[in-house]
């Protein structure tokens, strides 16, 4: 905890994260070994297009690291609740609201290749090179098949919206999904380029790098 306190205070993230302020409740509550973990990988890997699923503090802390890194990123962040979508926005400090666009969404049980999952009913009209899957809330999935739906507790959520973007995403994308195991299985199943993919158990975290030689243009 003593090395996470002295990054937290070093970059200045302390004064970004306070809970207190949140009005969050337990939803997303501050997790700060996953908000370091984020905040380096987009200073590492200086991706130009995030797409982060679900909003929350790792929405400030990705806008800090795109700040760091001279404002030339832009994050796109979904979610399917309003209300915490507002609840974020009143979070961001003035200078870092240039660098995000939010996009709220409906999202709805469906099936990709007879697997049930969830996809948002709009996706932002990009082609993101870093992705952050930490969303949707499964009590935000709307709908059901055959009587099954994400509103039973034990059932995991499961994102398909991966699965509808990979043939459009360039090579040495990155995909980080936070925690969501059954997800990122679903995702090494069902993904179909060449993937190089890590499971951090200790962390609680999923990997996937596009490992495909670069595009040459003409």
């Amino acid at each position: 905890m003593t090395n996470n306190n002295e990054y937290l205070r070093e970059q200045g993230l302390d004064k970004l994260i306070v809970e207190k302020k949140s009005n969050f409740g337990n939803r997303i509550s501050a997790k700060y070994n996953d908000l370091i973990r984020i905040h380096k990988l987009i200073l590492k890997m200086k991706p130009k297009d995030i797409l982060e699923f679900g909003v929350g503090w790792s929405t400030i802390v990705m806008l800090d690291a795109i700040k760091k890194l001279g404002g030339t990123s832009k994050l796109y962040s979904i979610d399917a609740s309003k209300e915490w979508i507002k609840k974020t926005e009143k979070l961001i400090p003035d200078e870092l609201k240039q660098f995000i666009i939010f996009h709220q969404s409906n999202v709805h049980i469906t099936t990709i290749n007879g697997q049930l999952c969830s996809v948002y009913d709009s996706l932002p009209d990009i082609v993101p090179d870093f992705i952050y899957l930490d969303g949707p809330d499964p009590k935000d999935v709307k709908g059901d098949i055959n009587g099954l739906s994400f509103k039973c507790d034990k059932r995991t959520v499961i994102s398909g919206d991966v699965i509808l973007m990979e043939s459009t995403l360039l090579p040495n994308s990155f995909i980080l999904v936070d925690g969501r195991t059954n997800n990122a299985r679903f995702l090494k199943r069902m993904l179909l380029r060449n993937w190089k993919v890590n499971w951090d158990a200790e962390g609680d975290v999923t990997t996937f790098e596009l490992d495909e030689e670069p595009l040459k243009y003409k």
